[in-house]
């Protein structure tokens, strides 16, 4: 049987310095990096530190300062609902271009989940089945569309047309960035639609494409610049990098 090796308190705290690569430690529980360093991503310092600093780092990811703060200072974000809506008046429709989200965008918003749905307007029931069908061609229409966002800066999010029910399950699920994606006061969403089986089985028929997004609750950061975030940061105890905040600051 082997032997039992012991140690004295001293020997054990110079163990774990040494397994800590020399750092000292009072205890299995003692952290390995000092308050003031904490260090993860665009930024550095205390603030940075649990759950709260976990969700500034995000923000500071998805190029949003004043979410940041948001999230720094616990305040809490609101549902926002965006439409975007297309009807095609008759069967031989071929398609609708260019529609625009149905409110305007003031903030910093987090986008983060997207629901299509294609309702019949034609305003009677033709047979019993007719419900089951409505709901069925939500998924098969054969109605594909293009996702942009148009401000500064401008950028195609689905700049080929693409099936409706595959470009709702590519912004949710498990294919989403862990946060979403955010847009500014400056930015707009435009849809096109097209009809890739035609004629259409019916018309009028209206396409509703939902975005579900996040505001913080209050007026204070709908002025505010992506500095003066920067700097209430700061005070928080979160130094971001010079050029990221450079970057973010420019002009």
């Amino acid at each position: 049987m082997s032997e039992v090796v012991s140690f004295t308190p001293e020997q054990f705290k110079e163990l774990l310095a040494e397994i800590r690569g020399g750092q000292p430690a009072t205890g299995l529980g003692a952290p390995t990096v000092e308050r003031s360093t904490y260090r993860s991503g665009f930024a550095s310092g205390p603030g940075l530190e649990g759950p709260i600093g976990l969700g500034v780092q995000r923000m500071l990811e998805a190029g949003s300062p004043r979410l940041a703060l948001a999230k720094a200072m616990g305040v809490p974000l609101a549902p926002y609902v965006l439409n975007v809506r297309a009807t095609f008046p008759d069967v031989d429709t071929p398609g609708v271009p260019d529609v625009a989200s149905d409110v305007k965008i003031v903030q910093d918003t987090l986008m983060d989940c997207m629901v299509v749905r294609v309702t019949n307007d034609t305003g009677g029931q033709s047979n019993i089945f007719q419900p089951q069908s409505d709901y069925f061609f939500n998924f098969q229409s054969g109605i594909e569309a293009t996702l942009d966002v148009k401000g500064a800066p401008r950028y195609s999010v689905a700049p080929n047309f693409t099936p409706l029910s595959t470009l709702a399950d590519v912004v949710n699920g498990n294919s989403k960035w862990p946060a979403g994606w955010v847009l500014t006061y400056q930015q707009q969403l435009f849809m096109s639609f097209n009809a890739r089986i035609a004629p259409l089985p019916f018309a009028p028929l209206t396409v509703v494409c939902t975005f579900r997004a996040w505001i913080p609750v209050g007026e204070m950061f709908v002025q505010m610049t992506n500095r003066e975030a920067f700097e209430r940061l700061a005070k928080r105890g979160i130094e971001c990098d010079e050029k990221y905040i450079e970057f973010w600051c420019r002009g």
